[in-house]
């Protein structure tokens, strides 16, 4: 095959998940001889030689089809989407790409449920075992000594369901429980810090109506250092988040590549690599997003635009089960143990390398197909 060039478009600066992902499949594809450059999402330059492929990790509606379309050929969308349909802004444009790469069969399902048609392939994410081990020094946390202490990362917003992971756990831990729970979490404006949390956080405990003295919550709303996060995941026991949906999950990868098991919701892009053998998978009902939004149990920024047009679904986890779960995992922390030792077993060969050759493997493919 003839050289060619691959333009990268993405939030490769962007300090979110989404940020990390774009950089780390791209430079994952360079690392496989596969010459890249790195653009945004803005109207680009054109490449100075050989074919020109452009991947696009964006959000579809805001390419610029005109002037991308005078440059490169062909156009590749890398995306992910975590309800059970993408917003129907995305659709006049998803069948214009020449294909389309997604982490997961969940982002697969998603994508044929709104139409796609051209030809979609799964290239999964990766975790660096290297960075993210068992033997990582723990996060210091003075009260959690000697406690069994769940863990939970998460950006502050209605989808991954923090007001269902509180109320399950008020309602089921009480101070005589030798048990914490710690959250890692963030706003998405500057108001939302993590005063601004704690406050929604205790207004919601309030509301409830929730008088007996709880086992204790610690909120972490600051940005953490690397060596701060991954001692967090050691820091754990057992990592929960019940949450309504997910492209990936992130830190469920990070998670089990620490060595800590995982308790969540049946339903998502983390059921490509979740077992029973490495998780307390919670069972769910698929609903309309707005109808949990609406409800007065929400305290978080909901992104109703996104997630609660007619048609589409996600999971909302059951309460009970929640709550026996992380009941179960307390009281057991051997088997916690052994999940957790067969999770990190289970994501070592989940590499970005592996993410990088597959890629290619995509771009090789479709640059075929146009001939």
């Amino acid at each position: 095959m003839k050289p060619y060039v691959v333009v990268w478009k993405g939030p490769v600066h962007k300090a979110s998940g989404l940020g990390h992902a774009s950089r780390t499949y791209a430079a994952s594809l360079k690392r496989k001889g596969v010459a890249v450059r790195f653009g945004h999402l803005s109207v680009g330059k054109r490449p100075s030689k050989g074919k020109r492929v452009l991947i696009y990790h964006g959000v579809p509606s805001h390419i610029h089809w005109g002037h991308e379309r005078s440059l490169y050929d062909p156009i590749i969308l890398n995306t992910v989407w975590e309800t059970s349909k993408t917003p129907n802004k995305w659709r006049s444009h998803m069948n214009k790409f020449d294909a389309v790469c997604v982490p997961t069969q969940h982002n697969k399902r998603a994508l044929q449920n709104s139409g796609v048609t051209v030809p979609i392939y799964i290239v999964p994410h990766g975790v660096d075992t290297k960075v993210f081990k068992p033997t990582n020094p723990k996060f210091v946390l003075p009260r959690a000594a000697g406690r069994f202490t769940f863990v939970s990362v998460f950006g502050f917003q209605h989808r991954k369901n923090p007001e269902g992971l509180l109320r399950a756990y008020w309602e089921e831990f009480s101070s005589e429980d030798n048990v914490i729970l710690v959250i890692k979490t963030n706003g998405y404006m500057p108001y939302e810090n993590e005063k601004w949390i704690q406050r929604q956080i205790r207004q919601y405990k309030k509301r409830l109506g929730i008088n007996k003295d709880t086992a204790p919550v610690v909120i972490i709303g600051r940005r953490l250092s690397g060596k701060q996060l991954k001692g967090l995941y050691t820091l754990g026991d057992a990592f929960v988040l019940p949450t309504r949906g997910e492209g990936v999950g992130l830190p469920f990868l990070e998670a089990l590549a620490s060595g800590i098991p995982v308790i969540t919701t049946a339903w998502g892009g983390q059921m490509d690599f979740l077992t029973n053998n490495n998780s307390f998978l919670i069972p769910y009902q698929l609903k309309n997003p707005s109808i949990s939004m609406n409800s007065s149990h929400a305290i978080s920024r909901s992104f109703r635009y996104l997630f609660a047009e007619k048609g589409q679904l996600w999971a909302e986890p059951d309460h009970y089960s929640l709550r026996m779960n992380m009941r179960k995992a307390y009281e057991n922390p051997e088997l916690c143990k052994r999940k957790g030792s067969q999770g990190r077993l289970d994501v070592l060969h989940l590499t970005w390398s592996r993410a990088g050759m597959l890629m290619k493997h995509v771009v090789d493919k479709v640059i075929q197909s146009k001939k």
